[in-house]
C-alpha cells in the first residue's frame, strides 16, 4: 500500500456532498487559500474572505505538522491546513486580511523527503518558530584597528 500523500488545503476543505438528486457544489474558481471560508461558510460560519493584503505584515510560514501543510497565524496563534499552491494566509478564526504564506522552493522534494516517515514533520530553517533552526554561524572575530601616529 503507498503512503497518503501529505494533506493540502486543496485536499482537506472540500465541498459537501450534494443530497441525493442534486449537483455537487462547484469550488473549483476559488484558489486554495479561500477553500477554508467556503468549508467553515457551509459549516454554519460565515466569514468573509479577505479582499487585501495585510500591509506591513510578517509572513507566515507554511510547515508539515502530523502529515499535514500548516501555517499558523501570528496574531491569534490558530493554526489551519494551507495551500503550497496558492501561498496566502488569512485567518478564518481572527478574521485578518492576507498575509504572506512561505513555502519551500521544492515543495515536492520536502514532501518526498518527508513520505517514508511514519510520522510526519517538517519546519522551514527560516521560520522563527522552528525549534530546530540553525544557529546562525557567529561573526568572525575582527582585528582591532591600529591607532594612527
Amino acid at each position: 500500500m503507498p503512503p497518503l500523500p501529505i494533506v493540502r488545503a486543496e485536499t482537506y476543505y472540500l465541498p459537501p456532498t450534494p443530497p441525493r438528486g442534486q449537483d455537487p457544489v462547484d469550488w473549483s474558481g476559488y484558489g486554495g487559500a479561500e477553500l477554508v471560508y467556503l468549508w467553515w461558510e457551509v459549516r454554519g460560519r460565515r466569514i468573509p474572505i479577505p479582499t487585501t493584503f495585510e500591509p506591513d505584515a510578517p509572513p507566515v510560514y507554511a510547515r508539515i505538522d502530523d502529515n499535514r501543510w500548516l501555517a499558523e497565524c501570528d496574531a491569534c496563534r490558530s493554526a489551519c491546513v494551507v495551500s503550497v499552491l496558492d501561498p496566502r494566509f488569512g485567518c478564518a478564526q481572527c478574521r485578518r486580511a492576507w498575509v504572506e504564506l512561505i513555502v519551500p522552493d521544492d515543495v515536492e522534494a520536502i514532501e518526498a523527503e518527508v513520505l517514508p516517515l511514519a510520522r510526519r514533520f517538517w519546519w522551514h530553517p527560516d521560520d522563527p518558530r522552528n525549534p530546530n533552526r540553525p544557529e546562525p554561524e557567529p561573526e568572525p572575530p575582527t582585528e582591532p584597528e591600529e591607532p594612527t601616529p
